[in-house]
């Protein structure tokens, strides 16, 4: 069994050699995304090792949180693990400030008595037992600039400008959009998850084939943690394969999220020997 970790940073090179180093093993490989609007040449310093890959800087792109820069750095990083010469059974999508919480033998066993089972976990917005207050942010039309010929941070003033004058004069969009002439509902869970291999590839064609799917979540609040979601969730098929598993350790999670180097090595040393005692 397989297990290929999609990694995206912006930020502290050092906890990323960490995290990768924690997830390390025979039968990994990690694909790193790098915010083009950062230097990636300190990332592949700290983790030069030859289970790691860095999407190169035409596949990089300039990450605005909450936008669709997200989606597309997510597809670029399943495309690449899935056309990984190693047969990769299990897709890991993390951050680069994420950190393993179960030591990497309960990772691998729980994968193998899972091996057909994603852990993608999501709601349907578009229903009546979601409160209004909780969806009416994904009804906003929320496009994103990203001109080369301007810097990052005037791109970024310019979307948010824009976007006020679109809710102001009300534009909206519905919780559902059409796709092959079939009505996907929108479903949201968290932007990090682990696909299975089948999942992975039906994500990436459902995605790149129809031009609806990006048009809609182009323009949508957060889409990292919605299009898969939708795309998974809309699937007869893959629909039953998703686990609706409700990341520190007595919470029973795989992984815990925003660890830093200046703030966190006390905790995450204390992690790795709790790890190191359960191996």
């Amino acid at each position: 069994m397989n297990i290929a970790y999609c990694l995206s940073a912006f930020s502290d090179p050092v906890h990323l050699a960490r995290l990768i180093c924690a997830l390390d093993g025979a039968d990994t490989e990690f694909f790193v995304h790098i915010d083009r609007k950062v230097d990636a040449e300190p990332f592949r310093q700290a983790c030069a090792a030859p289970n790691v890959h860095f999407l190169d800087d035409r596949q990089r792109v300039r990450v605005y949180w909450g936008t669709y820069a997200q989606v597309e750095f997510q597809m670029r990083l399943i495309r690449a693990a899935l056309d990984s010469p190693r047969h990769n059974d299990h897709i890991f999508m993390l951050s680069g400030q994420d950190f393993p919480l179960w030591p990497n033998s309960r990772i691998r066993t729980f994968l193998q008595e899972h091996p057909d089972e994603s852990q993608l976990a999501g709601i349907c917005l578009d229903s009546d037992d979601v409160a209004e207050c909780n969806k009416h942010i994904y009804r906003l039309v929320r496009p994103q600039l990203d001109w080369t010929w301007l810097s990052a941070t005037w791109n970024d003033r310019l979307s948010r400008l824009w976007r006020k004058v679109l809710k102001v004069v009300g534009c909206r969009q519905a919780l559902h959009f059409t796709v092959d002439s079939r009505e996907w509902r929108l479903f949201k869970g968290s932007d990090y998850f682990c696909l299975t291999r089948s999942l992975a590839q039906y994500a990436y064609e459902q995605w790149s084939t129809h031009p609806e799917v990006r048009r809609y979540f182009s323009r949508s609040f957060a889409p990292s943690e919605t299009c898969i979601h939708t795309i998974a969730f809309n699937s007869p098929d893959y629909s039953r394969q998703c686990s609706l598993h409700h990341h520190l350790l007595q919470s029973g999670k795989m992984f815990g999220r925003k660890f830093t180097t200046a703030d966190s090595t006390p905790l995450l040393d204390a992690i790795e020997q709790h790890n190191h005692d359960r191996n």
